[in-house]
């Protein structure tokens, strides 16, 4: 998942050079181009989080899917939090956005938690 990642985020970063030496201008913040690269460097950022996680939960012998429930209920989420992090993701800033969507994706670990989030509009 993180090779991917980084060849996608490659790829928009490439797509909004090109876009920006062919306008000779820089794009804006709601620039589709600028999003998707700021979209791709997120995924990576999550998936090299994800990894790091995941190697720690190997070397603390702890099944990764458990060690993220942990880490969900100990930061006080619960599936009852979903709509609002739902809202969140869809306004507000940058920071409460990405926020949002790293309290997902550790409600999300589980599937049966997954379809919740999904049937919530989060997917």
């Amino acid at each position: 998942e993180l090779a991917a990642s980084e060849a996608a985020a490659a790829r928009a970063e490439a797509e909004l050079a090109a876009w920006e030496t062919e306008n000779d201008a820089k794009a804006g913040e709601k620039n589709r181009l600028k999003v998707a690269a700021r979209q791709a460097a997120s995924a990576v950022a999550a998936a090299r989080l994800a990894k790091e996680e995941h190697a720690q939960a190997i070397s603390s012998s702890v099944v990764p899917a458990m060690m993220k429930r942990a880490e969900a209920v100990l930061a006080g989420l619960s599936m009852s939090d979903v709509p609002e992090l739902v809202l969140q993701l869809s306004g507000g800033g940058d920071k409460q956005k990405e926020q949002a969507a790293a309290a997902l994706a550790k409600l999300a670990y589980y599937n049966a938690d997954r379809v919740a989030i999904a049937k919530a509009g989060g997917i």
